[in-house]
């Protein structure tokens, strides 16, 4: 199955993280955040920059190994091979094209934030990285469907809409178990318990991971209201896209399945269709079942890329 099912954890007391000054003080400083690559920052750039040109995005990937071996994994890979392969990265990304490749540079420089110390946060890990290219998957082809116009914005807000939930993961294991369960159920009250237990919640934490990796304001919108996408002023309909594509990964994730998903009580689809319009919706309704079905097999292309070995050391949680 693509999907594995999570085991909640019982009878553990509650760890007194408040109790841990350093640990609060460790997940407020900007300068203790995990780092973007300088080559996946000005990847996610040219996402923005109308005058970008896939040569330009070629030359980054050549500079780059771990990218340019990615970039021509997925050029040589069943779905985009055609008659012969190709070794060459100026071939191989104007196989896949522009807006695949910034997908990939994403995908593979968001990994690396993805670094764990035992088998049991690797779970957790490997959750929450599915979780992160579903939802850019579906914001990409969600856009599509309802003529939206991003660019690339769309996959890098949705890969990155959880990214505070990761660094917890990674820094505060024990805590995060307590304060996420992983059901894929997000109802009102998620952030209150993380701000309970660690006096933050993962928006709050992952607007600090954007300031200091420097990511445009509207993925950091993207980051901070995708839960609450009414609130947002600046850049609504990227976020309502953002809220809408995880709510729809939640609820597939969940259920294993689309039948029953009801788009009208989506917080994210009622604030697209007030942003954006009624014919946006009926056309994203129109291709729901064909959008689901491309971002799950994207998806696990794209797991299959950027899955990196990992070395663990012995650890009781």
């Amino acid at each position: 199955m693509f999907f594995k099912a999570f085991t909640r954890l019982f009878g553990r007391e509650t760890p007194n993280v408040l109790a841990q000054p350093a640990l609060i003080r460790d997940l407020g400083k900007v300068e203790s955040f995990p780092t973007l690559s300088d080559t996946t920052v000005r990847a996610l750039a040219l996402a923005n920059d109308q005058n970008a040109t896939l040569a330009n995005l070629a030359e980054l990937v050549r500079r780059d190994g771990v990218l340019a071996v990615a970039v021509l994994k997925l050029a040589n890979s069943a779905a985009f091979r055609g008659k012969r392969g190709t070794e060459n990265v100026q071939q191989a990304t104007v196989r896949l094209g522009m807006r695949r490749c910034q997908q990939i540079i994403a995908a593979v420089g968001v990994g690396g934030v993805f670094k764990y110390s035992t088998p049991q946060v690797g779970v957790m890990c490997e959750g929450l990285l599915r979780h992160a290219l579903f939802t850019a998957t579906l914001a990409s082809r969600l856009n599509n469907a309802g003529g939206l116009g991003f660019r690339g914005e769309e996959f890098t807000a949705g890969l990155l809409h959880d990214i505070g939930r990761v660094i917890v993961c990674v820094r505060a294991p024990d805590a995060f178990m307590h304060a996420d369960p992983m059901t894929f159920e997000e109802d009102s009250g998620i952030l209150g318990r993380e701000r309970d237990i660690l006096q933050l919640d993962h928006c709050e934490i992952g607007v600090r991971f954007a300031n200091a990796n420097k990511l445009s304001p509207g993925v950091t919108s993207a980051i901070l209201n995708h839960h609450f996408p009414k609130a947002e002023r600046d850049h609504p309909v990227l976020v309502a896209l953002t809220a809408a594509a995880d709510g729809l990964a939640n609820h597939v994730q969940r259920e294993r399945k689309l039948a029953n998903y009801q788009m009208e009580k989506c917080p994210g689809f009622l604030r697209l269709h007030e942003c954006a319009g009624l014919e946006t919706i009926r056309l994203i309704r129109k291709s729901l079942s064909k959008t689901v079905i491309e971002s799950l097999r994207e998806t696990r292309a794209m797991l299959q890329i950027t899955a990196q070995k990992q070395p663990t050391r012995a650890s009781k949680m």
